[in-house]
């Protein structure tokens, strides 16, 4: 497989955000079979693009509106990758049961995706199984979460403030969406159907399954939503939360240039736009979207 790079000082510890997702590749450098029970289900949409390696296959396991999930398409979209996406039962998860036996192909972060595949585009004398090795994971002593130090760490130089505003996208930004899509059960309904549109869930699931996850996970995230405003401490009203945050964004991350990254969009450009997507369709998104262009 070749020499491992050499990688990043450790940044400090901190918890993973449970990202719902996992872009499985195959190399023959990994060696790594191609796990039985990923065909069990035929990828719902296969993305066209240019493949980094001729014997690499990109798939991405995902949630339809997971903030994670869309931060991840968000890059491989922009970065113009073929992928392949396969829709995850949110009750079930019974497409996602295999990768437990096949950790050494999978990566389950949404920030190391974007990360490894990022340093790989930016050195292709690195494969991704290389790569991989530079963000390992490390159980915490507090509740025993997998962390990934390095998972704002790109080979080649990447600025602070890129790193900075990533994570403030995952620590801070991010808890505002749930609690504004599931701002009240009719509205958390009203996603779920929205969210079996837009992930063609009639492809993926069967009438029952379907009616379960949309039943069963708006009245789970109702709950949900409700711990996170409680837990973050956002404001009652949860809009002006997410109004206050994105205009942190805008004012203190992106101020006068076109992107927070300058004439083009960086990872935290990405990263944002990502997570907003996860929005559209909804009720919140609505309104985010008449109050900012009022």
């Amino acid at each position: 497989a070749g020499s491992r790079p050499s990688c990043w000082a450790r940044a400090p510890r901190r918890r993973a955000s449970a990202a719902g997702l996992a872009v499985w590749y195959r190399s023959l450098t990994s060696g790594e079979p191609l796990p039985p029970s990923h065909w069990a289900r035929q990828p719902i949409r296969q993305i066209s693009g240019r493949s980094l390696d001729k014997d690499l296959q990109l798939t991405l396991f995902q949630y339809q509106t997971c903030p994670f999930c869309c931060k991840v398409r968000a890059y491989l979209d922009y970065s113009g990758l073929a992928y392949n996406i396969v829709e995850v039962n949110s009750v079930s998860r019974q497409q996602i049961r295999w990768m437990t036996d096949y950790r050494k192909v999978v990566l389950k972060d949404s920030s190391v995706i974007m990360s490894a595949l990022e340093s790989r585009i930016r050195d292709p004398s690195q494969s991704l199984a290389q790569l991989r090795l530079c963000y390992p994971g490390i159980v915490g002593e507090e509740g025993g979460k997998l962390t990934y130090p390095n998972r704002y760490f790109v080979m080649q130089p990447a600025t602070r403030k890129s790193k900075k505003w990533r994570q403030w996208v995952d620590d801070v930004f991010v808890h505002t969406i749930s609690p504004n899509i599931y701002r009240t059960l009719p509205e958390a309904l009203d996603s779920f159907r929205w969210f079996d549109k837009a992930g063609d869930w009639e492809k993926c699931f069967t009438p029952a399954e379907r009616a379960l996850v949309i039943y069963t996970g708006a009245a789970v995230m109702r709950l949900v939503s409700m711990r996170l405003r409680s837990k973050y401490n956002l404001h009652r009203d949860v809009r002006k939360s997410l109004y206050n945050e994105l205009d942190a964004f805008l004012l203190n991350g992106v101020g006068k240039r076109r992107f927070r990254g300058g004439d083009r969009p960086d990872l935290s450009d990405l990263s944002m736009y990502g997570v907003l997507t996860a929005m559209e369709g909804t009720a919140a998104f609505s309104t985010l979207w008449t109050t900012v262009r009022s």
